[in-house]
């Protein structure tokens, strides 16, 4: 995947890939997890997963390429958004290993270094506020790795995505041609609605994720966390496509 530079005014760019490269684990089938329950025939969503985007967005909702906003759509009786593919490359350096280990109980970054990942993510708003739950599975050959996080819009308009552990991030958008990049603005810990921001030398990195549309069915996501000291600690990147119907 071409890496992408953000413009100059967020004062970001993506990180480069890391190094540390491991055998990979060979192909194997992706599976729906056994805990994921179908959806609900009928189920009326209280917000279309597009309605997040549109509110964080504003005018530049319109500048999003078609494909990108039609794969946040929900159709009539949908009740989620679900997206399959794999990793081609999920990579981390022995100091983003410690990292992931670290923060192990918040479950937000795998530790392993693997190619060919199947995975999935599934999208589902959030029933009495403006939001997404957002549950990404890795199937790697050591273990299932899983996550859940909430995506809310903050009362100045800003994306606020909270993960286990208390830990949160600001999420700030841009929009590029094919493509929709979402870079961290901030972190947080998050404790019963409080939130408390972390100073810039406690912050896990800055997280760069890039969706870049290929056609209407398949689409590559591109994510990397670099630390500013100490340099790119994870980069993953993968194919995926949404299942229909």
């Amino acid at each position: 995947m071409q890496r992408i530079d953000l413009p100059a005014q967020t004062g970001a760019n993506a990180a480069a890939p890391a190094t540390a490269d491991r055998p990979a684990t060979g192909r194997r089938e992706h599976k729906r997890p056994e805990t994921q329950a179908p959806a609900a025939a009928g189920l009326e969503p209280a917000h279309d997963l597009a309605a997040l985007l549109k509110a964080a967005l504003g005018p530049r909702w319109a500048l999003l390429h078609p494909h990108i906003r039609a794969r946040f759509e929900l159709a009539a009786g949908q009740a989620q958004a679900e997206y399959v593919g794999d990793m081609h490359q999920v990579r981390c350096t022995r100091l983003g290993a410690l990292f992931a280990r670290l923060i192990r109980y918040a479950r937000v970054l795998p530790h392993h270094n693997a190619d060919d990942v199947p995975f999935r993510f599934d999208v589902e708003p959030l029933r009495r506020e403006l939001g997404w739950i957002k549950t990404r599975t890795y199937h790697f050959a050591q273990e299932i790795f899983s996550f859940r996080s909430r995506m809310t819009l903050g009362a100045g308009g800003e994306l606020l995505e909270h993960f286990g552990g208390g830990l949160g991030m600001r999420v700030r958008l841009e929009v590029l041609p094919n493509r929709l990049v979402f870079v961290d603005d901030g972190y947080f810990l998050h404790w019963r609605g409080l939130r408390l921001p972390l100073p810039r030398p406690l912050w896990p990195g800055r997280f760069v994720l890039v969706h870049r549309d290929l056609d209407a069915e398949q689409f590559e996501v591109c994510i990397d966390v670099a630390h500013p000291w100490f340099g790119p600690l994870f980069h993953q990147e993968g194919r995926f496509q949404r299942l229909r119907g």
